[in-house]
Parts: C-alpha cells; structure tokens; sequence
C-alpha cells in the first residue's frame, strides 16, 4: 500500500513540474518567436523596398540634411532651403541602391541602440554619430509592412562628396546638393 502521507508531496511536486514545463515552454517559444535581424534579411528588404525607401543624407552637427521621400510620404518640411522634401520614386531609389552597391556603402549597415549608439547589424562594430561626415539614414519596409531604418555612416570626407556627386543627377535639386557638398 502507498503510503498516505507522501500524497501532498507527491501532487507538489507534479505542479512544481508542470509549471516548470510550461515556463520552459514558453521561454523556447518566445525565443524563437521574435525576429532577429540579419545583414542579409537587411539588404534584402531594402532592395525590395524601393517603391518606399526614404533616404536622408545629414551631416552631423550641421543644421542641414536632404531628405529623399517618395509621393506616398506627408513630409513637412521645415528646412530654409525645402531640401528636407525631396521626391523620388521606384526607379530613382533602385538608382540609389545601385550607387551605393557600387562604392560597398551596402556592406556596413547600422542599428540605433539607444541613448545614440549605432552599432553594425553584422558585427559588434560601432560608430560615434559625431566622427562620421556623412550620414546616410534609410526608412524601408520588411515583407510584413513592418518599417526599420538603418544608418550607413561615411567617416571620410572624399567619399562623401563622390556619393553626393554620383546621387545628385537622378534629382532635379542642384542646389540641394552643392549646398550639402559645401556643407562638408
């Protein structure tokens, strides 16, 4: 015969274990339920984003930036100049992303942490918002409509003026982007 006493001790433990599973449970479930971001799934959405891409071109500690918006995006611009508004399209983001293949700006995409930390989406690399001469701030969607942005800071300023070089003939905002140059 079983003995008696040991019943409650018994149940205890059959509780203490089923709350345990299920806390293991959901522990692994959740694990595995958020979404982890990659360079590749990165690069991806962004190249599939171009109906949608925005693109902003800051340069830190200067109170002027160019802001590349499509038609879909309500932007007020609040800049002296109205170069925070700048309009595109599907054909003229592609030509961005294409451009910025071409000089492997693509190669070193950044997060923002918190309280200013960037740091790369592929490596534990990071970059101080006020080293770079050139930043370049990206808004796209992910295949769920989900909005991210990422940063791709230019620490040398030569490169920085070749990519405002070679960006500046898909827009019809000449004076945007010589004052941007000057800027630097």
């Amino acid at each position: 015969m079983f003995p008696t006493f040991l019943i409650p001790n018994v149940v205890q433990h059959m509780k203490m274990k089923f709350t345990i599973n299920i806390l293991f449970l959901f522990i692994f479930t959740f694990s595995f339920s958020q979404n982890e971001i990659t360079y590749e799934k990165t690069l991806s959405d962004i190249k599939s984003s171009s109906k949608i891409l925005t693109t902003t071109l800051i340069i830190p500690d200067v109170e002027f930036y160019i802001g590349i918006f499509t038609t879909d995006w309500i932007v007020e611009d609040l800049t002296e100049e109205q170069c925070g508004d700048i309009k595109t399209d599907s054909l003229k983001n592609s030509k961005i992303i294409k451009i910025l293949e071409s000089k492997k700006l693509l190669e070193k995409l950044y997060v923002e942490m918190e309280n200013n930390n960037y740091e790369s989406i592929n490596s534990s690399e990071k970059f101080e918002w006020k080293d770079a001469k050139l930043v370049i701030n990206m808004n796209f969607s992910d295949e769920s409509d989900v909005f991210n942005q990422v940063y791709i800071p230019i620490m040398n300023k030569k490169k920085a003026k070749e990519l405002i070089k070679s960006i500046s003939p898909i827009f019809e905002s000449d004076f945007c982007f010589k004052k941007l140059k000057r800027k630097l």
